[in-house]
């Protein structure tokens, strides 16, 4: 297990962040990930070490999907809530972020890493596993989203 922290902690700490937006939440995505990964030692012995740096960013993947459907089943902002937002030409990053909250699970880190980290549609969906033109479609949805909460 050292040797697998040693060796992925890094790499996995950058991906979390990639997908929970802010630093305390990576870390803390990226500890239940190796708990997870400690649970699973036996199976993750058998694999290469790319093989392990993929099962990582899966698991990873979908815990933070987990939290997000938890949270938005407790505090998702309703109409009302994006209504009360006052939106100017210069967004600062906690607007932006809030914006990019507000979008489904399967399309808010898909739209980070592609307009905000520069990653293109192929390496989008090798990534989380996608065929690209449903990572493009996804984009195109999440540009649709933003426009209407945008214009309310």
């Amino acid at each position: 297990m050292e040797e697998l922290y040693q060796e992925a902690q890094g790499p996995l700490l950058r991906y979390c962040l990639t997908l929970a937006y802010d630093q305390s939440s990576a870390e803390d995505l990226a500890q239940e990930t190796f708990l997870r990964a400690l649970i699973h030692l036996a199976d993750l012995e058998d694999l290469s070490p790319s093989q392990r740096r993929a099962w990582l960013r899966k698991t990873a993947r979908n815990l933070w999907i987990d939290s997000l459907r938890k949270h938005s089943r407790e505090t998702y902002p309703g109409e009302e809530a994006l209504k009360l937002f006052s939106f100017e030409e210069d967004f600062t990053r906690g607007q932006v972020a809030g914006l990019l909250n507000c979008l489904p699970p399967e399309e808010g880190p898909l739209f980070r890493m592609r307009y905000f980290e520069g990653y293109n549609a192929t390496e989008l969906g090798e990534i989380f596993d996608l065929p690209a033109g449903t990572v493009r479609s996804r984009l195109s949805s999440a540009r649709i989203r933003l426009q209407k909460m945008l214009k309310e």
